[in-house]
């Protein structure tokens, strides 16, 4: 998959005004350049940022309430003026419900309802990961990846990736409110987290996923 066919894939499941959409791609856009910049191949910088499906999801359910509202007024609107468009699937409480056919693959459940993961462990590990990050504890925070992910960090460590946001984060002040959900993929299972987190100097949404095992499975800042 191309950078630009990557970006398209991840606009179509956006759920916004066409400002901020365009808004999200320039940005996502730019990300990838600046990581291709570094001399990463794009084939891992786009399997560290996950499906484009799950990313978009994962814009939209970040999106504030005031987006959110705009969006469905333009929806009834076109509705009245019968014009057929198809905007999507609705989420609710982070369970993704399949209901358009580029939805049902890969699945999403609410993780509170998980027979795999434990929420409250999730929500522990993903705060050790940022505490460790946050601190610089590299190789301690490399024993908690997965094989997939240590060998996706062979060309740039977690050093490198913080440099992308800003070369000075300052100290960690809060961790915002952690999002998760069960992600199912062929034969993959993972919990997929979305969490915003508070520095001195910069503001950064972590995007992490856990396999099975509870290792760091993928990820992914901005």
């Amino acid at each position: 998959m191309t950078k630009q066919e990557y970006v398209k894939q991840v606009g179509k499941g956006l759920r916004c005004s066409s400002v901020k959409k365009s808004e999200i791609l320039k940005q996502l856009d730019s990300d990838i350049e600046i990581a291709l910049g570094e001399g990463r191949e794009l084939s891992k910088i786009l399997e560290e940022m996950g499906q484009p499906e799950i990313l978009a999801e994962e814009f939209n359910e970040n999106m504030d309430e005031k987006e959110r509202k705009n969006e469905e007024k333009v929806f009834h609107g076109r509705k009245r003026r019968r014009i057929l468009c198809i905007f999507g699937v609705i989420l609710a409480v982070l369970a993704a419900i399949a209901g358009l056919a580029y939805w049902m693959f890969p699945k999403g459940r609410d993780i509170e309802k998980s027979k795999i993961f434990d929420s409250a462990q999730v929500r522990s590990l993903t705060e050790e990961v940022i505490e460790l990050f946050s601190a610089g504890e590299y190789e301690t925070l490399e024993d908690y990846a997965c094989e997939e992910l240590k060998k996706a960090l062979e060309q740039t460590g977690f050093h490198a990736i913080r440099d992308y946001i800003s070369p000075d984060w300052g100290e960690l002040r809060t961790i915002g409110n952690i999002y998760m959900v069960e992600i199912h993929e062929r034969n993959k299972v993972y919990a997929a987290v979305q969490v915003s987190a508070s520095y001195e100097n910069v503001n950064v949404t972590y995007t992490l996923s856990f396999n099975r095992q509870m290792q760091l499975y993928g990820f992914y800042i901005r």
